[in-house]
């Protein structure tokens, strides 16, 4: 019987195996036991319940009324156990087992995608089931257990219950302007310049969101969003239609727009790439592969500032 070595299951399956074959000889045969251990199992079983499960019938036995109730449930209790069981081992199998990665949406072909291009042609079997969204969407889905590893971008190191960080590079914030703007040419701009003009905002809960209301804040600058959305390259896209600025990483810049170093107080502002995994280090050996793959590749490509070819896609 499938997964007999897990001993939860064991009086369940000795109860079905009894009332599969109506004999204790045969049952244990089929178990694997010497009969005295069975006799001696299901009599205690038995006294566990409070009622007797098993009856003589001739030179067989059958299963009491009590027995076919616990019986009936021990088999439903089997099956879904013994399923729950096989899909645990298929995904931590270590050469065909299930890594959960989620990212956030800008970070997809620079950093994730030509990662997992290669990790597949190393591991083509394992399964990889990938999750876009917002980084503080991603930190609470990886403290949870909902996600096995995360790569996000914030402002500063993420600082969470249940979860370990590495951090695996920065990259450079850039203040986002139409190309007619009057300081598109400008060798820097700080945000309290921009006081007044209309800001194009992503939706609460997305990294460059939260980068962004830190920097406003720390700043003193009161800016009300006159757009909000979900898709970084849709503001780099209302940026360039005129309809305001905003604050984006290095490379974003669509056609009729400029990119303008940020100034922060003297400095220049970045985003900190980091990787995450619940606490006590990724659990299977394929989450281990790809968080070492992932620690490789990602800080390589942050120093060359390996975009790829084409506009970035959105966050």
């Amino acid at each position: 019987m499938e997964h007999e070595s897990l001993e939860a299951l064991r009086p369940w399956q000795e109860l079905l195996a009894v009332a599969r074959t109506g004999h204790l000889t045969e049952a244990a045969r089929d178990l694997g036991v010497p009969q005295p251990t069975l006799s001696r199992s299901l009599a205690r079983l038995s006294a566990q319940v409070g009622a007797a499960l098993l009856l003589r019938q001739g030179r067989g036995i059958v299963l009491s009324r009590h027995g076919r109730l616990l019986a009936e449930a021990a088999e439903r209790a089997v099956a879904e156990v013994s399923e729950a069981v096989r899909r645990i081992r298929a995904d931590v199998d270590p050469g065909a087992g299930l890594v959960r990665l989620g990212f956030q949406h800008v970070l997809a072909a620079d950093l994730v995608t030509r990662t997992l291009r290669d990790f597949h042609a190393e591991r083509p079997r394992v399964r990889l089931q990938l999750s876009e969204g917002g980084a503080d969407h991603l930190v609470a889905d990886v403290a949870a257990g909902r996600l096995d590893l995360a790569l996000v971008a914030m402002l500063q190191r993420v600082d969470a219950p249940g979860l370990d960080v590495r951090v695996l590079g920065t990259e450079p914030l850039l203040v986002l302007l139409p190309a007619s703007h009057p300081r598109a040419g400008a060798a820097s701009i700080a945000l309290a310049a921009l006081a007044g003009e209309p800001f194009v905002a992503m939706a609460e809960g997305y990294g460059m969101r939260t980068i962004t209301d830190r920097l406003l804040r720390d700043a003193g600058v009161a800016l009300r969003p006159a757009c909000t959305c979900e898709d970084l390259a849709t503001a780099a896209g209302l940026v360039a239609a005129g309809l305001g600025v905003t604050v984006v990483p290095a490379g974003m810049a669509p056609p009729g727009t400029v990119e303008v170093p940020l100034d922060h107080g003297g400095r220049r502002p970045e985003r900190v790439v980091q990787l995450l995994t619940h606490a006590g280090g990724p659990a299977s050996e394929p989450v281990r592969a790809l968080h070492a793959a992932l620690a490789a590749a990602v800080p390589a490509r942050l120093r060359r500032g390996d975009a790829g070819p084409g506009p970035r896609p959105p966050e």
